[in-house]
């Protein structure tokens, strides 16, 4: 049996798994609506929740079971509501154009995440605004593009992180939105074994976000935890050292793959996005899990518990040490069989579909 198709026996039990799947759907959704609530009205309580929470376990969960966030994402469901239920116009952008749906998510990704430090990290009804505006976004590009094209696969801007994280998942899932392949997108990031930055129609848009993402995302992770909360939006401090940090390791990216092996092979480039992937997220834990528990670069910073005067130093640089050798065995040494994060459903019938494209 082929890794990419349904492991199941019977359409019956498919549909059985693919209920777990939607019950787990609504459950996050409700979960998200008491975040939202508890972001307005216990601010406290709602900020912890997400960005010391819920957002610091996910980049482990996208490296480890890419398919399963990608199943449970409140933002993915709510950009399916429209084709759960019958009313997406279900419009497919060209092979072109969604390479450039894709980099305008990545300037998204750029633009929001130092924003954190003057705004989101200390304002719950400013977090809650962000997270309703990018639900209300998903729901209309669900209701004007086909399957995952607009959202899960395009715009979204976490989309261009789980493809540097989700090199060698541990597990392939069933979809749980995609009962039928109606080939939004190609490769699909979701049923490509062995998916990447930069696979698919080479396009300047592609290989942009390929320099961005693979080379530039370490230094940019570095950069950003140099950045202390509380500093004012215009402050030089709050864009120069993530922007500088990804200018530094996106150079030394290209130098690596189009100087010294001019003439690089899918292998090499698949190997220097281990590499470059596995560098980002282990440095996004040697900063965020001392910080959580009150030895961050700047003390208070993002903190859950306040572990000092308990935890010694030692057992915090042995932890740090011990999160990037897993990371880097995981997504560099070792060498499992390439795999999809889902399963490929049947092809859906092919109906006359309108291609537009994006400028």
């Amino acid at each position: 049996m082929a890794c990419c198709t349904s492991p199941y026996q019977s359409a019956l039990e498919r549909v059985r798994v693919i209920r777990w799947w939607s019950a787990a759907q609504w459950v996050l959704l409700g979960v998200s609506v008491l975040l939202l609530a508890a972001l307005v009205f216990w601010p406290t309580v709602g900020l912890h929740a997400f960005w010391d929470v819920l957002i610091p376990a996910a980049p482990a969960l996208v490296v480890l079971a890419p398919g399963v966030w990608r199943n449970i994402c409140p933002l993915g469901t709510m950009s399916q509501l429209a084709r759960k239920f019958g009313r997406t116009r279900a419009h497919l952008l060209s092979v072109e154009s969604h390479p450039r749906l894709g980099l305008l998510g990545v300037a998204l990704l750029l633009v929001l995440v130092p924003l954190r430090h003057p705004l989101f990290n200390q304002s719950g009804v400013a977090t809650a605004i962000l997270l309703l505006s990018a639900g209300v976004v998903a729901v209309a590009m669900g209701v004007w593009l086909g399957g995952k094209s607009g959202w899960c696969a395009g715009l979204c801007p976490v989309h261009a992180v789980e493809r540097l994280y989700g090199l060698r998942p541990a597990v392939t899932v069933t979809s749980a939105h995609c009962t039928q392949c109606v080939k939004c997108v190609t490769p699909c990031p979701d049923t490509t074994p062995g998916q990447r930055h930069g696979l698919g129609v080479a396009s300047p848009a592609r290989s942009v976000t390929t320099i961005i993402m693979i080379g530039g995302f370490p230094g940019y992770v570095w950069g950003w935890f140099h950045v202390p909360d509380g500093i004012s939006t215009a402050a030089a401090a709050t864009w120069i050292w993530p922007f500088g940090g990804m200018i530094v390791t996106a150079a030394a990216y290209v130098f690596i793959t189009r100087v010294i092996t001019r003439r690089a092979s899918a292998t090499t480039h698949r190997r220097a996005a281990a590499i470059f992937g596995a560098a980002a997220v282990s440095c996004y834990y040697w900063f965020r899990l001392p910080a959580l528990i009150g030895f961050g670069p700047f003390p208070g910073d993002g903190m859950l518990v306040d572990g000092r005067g308990v935890i010694s130093p030692l057992a915090i640089a042995a932890l740090q040490g011990v999160v990037t050798l897993f990371f880097f065995w995981w997504m560099v040494f070792r060498r499992p069989a390439p795999k999809p994060w889902m399963y490929r459903p049947e092809a859906a019938p092919q109906p006359s579909v309108v291609t537009i494209g994006v400028s």
